[in-house]
C-alpha cells in the first residue's frame, strides 16, 4: 500500500513556505546538534563555511557557519522531501533537481548550519544554484527580507523557505540575545540526468 503525504505549502512571491513535517524536524535537530559539536570544537574555524555571510566583521554577518555532514544529508527524509517539493513547484521531475556540492571538500553539499546572536545579521546577497532555502530551527521572529519585493518572512520555527536562488535577501542585525539557529542549501535543477 502506499501513502501519499500532503504537503504544507504557501506561496508568498518571491517565496515558498514549507511546513516541515515533524519526523523532518528530527533529523534538522540531529543536524543542529552535530554543528554544535563542531562550532565549539578548538578547531571549528577549520571547517567553517565561509560565505558573504560570515567573516571577520562579526557585526554583519552569522558569528559560525558550518556544513552539514553529507552522511546525515544521505540518509535524511529532508532530501527527497525537498527534492520533490521542488519538482512540485517549479516543474519537472524530482530527479532533475539536485545538492550542489563539492566532491572531496570539507564544506561537501551546500547545506549550512547559521548560528547568530545579538548585533549579528546577513547582508544583502544572492546564492549560487537554482533554488535557495532557509530552513528555521531556532528563531524568534527575526525575519528573512527579500527588499527588492518589499517582502518578509518571520521564520516560524519548523519551517523552511525556497526561493530562486537569484532573488536578493537579507537578514537585519539581530536585536534580541538569544542564539538564532537557521539552516541553509542550494539547489540545482538539470533537465538531462
Amino acid at each position: 500500500m502506499v501513502f501519499f503525504m500532503k504537503f504544507d505549502l504557501k506561496w508568498v512571491d518571491p517565496f515558498l513556505i514549507c511546513k516541515l513535517p515533524k519526523e523532518i524536524n528530527q533529523e534538522i535537530k540531529i543536524w543542529v546538534n552535530e554543528s554544535k559539536k563542531n562550532k565549539n570544537h578548538p578547531l571549528g574555524f577549520l571547517k567553517a563555511h565561509e560565505n558573504l555571510g560570515y567573516g571577520s566583521d562579526f557585526r554583519l554577518q552569522n558569528s559560525y557557519q558550518c556544513s552539514v555532514s553529507p552522511y546525515l544529508i544521505i540518509n535524511s527524509f529532508w532530501l527527497p522531501y525537498t527534492l520533490r517539493v521542488c519538482s512540485m513547484h517549479w516543474g519537472g521531475h524530482h530527479r532533475d533537481y539536485k545538492l550542489l556540492n563539492r566532491p572531496g571538500h570539507f564544506d561537501g553539499w551546500d547545506v549550512w548550519t547559521n548560528f547568530s546572536y545579538q548585533g549579528n545579521g546577513n547582508p544583502t546577497h544572492q546564492h549560487s544554484g537554482s533554488i535557495s532555502g532557509v530552513i528555521y530551527y531556532q528563531n524568534k521572529n527575526h525575519p528573512t527580507l527579500f527588499p527588492k519585493h518589499n517582502k518578509k518572512y518571520e521564520g516560524d520555527n519548523g519551517t523552511m523557505i525556497l526561493f530562486n536562488s537569484r532573488v536578493d535577501h537579507s537578514v537585519e542585525p539581530q536585536t534580541y540575545k538569544g542564539e538564532r539557529i537557521t539552516l541553509a542549501f542550494n539547489i540545482i535543477k538539470h533537465t538531462s540526468f
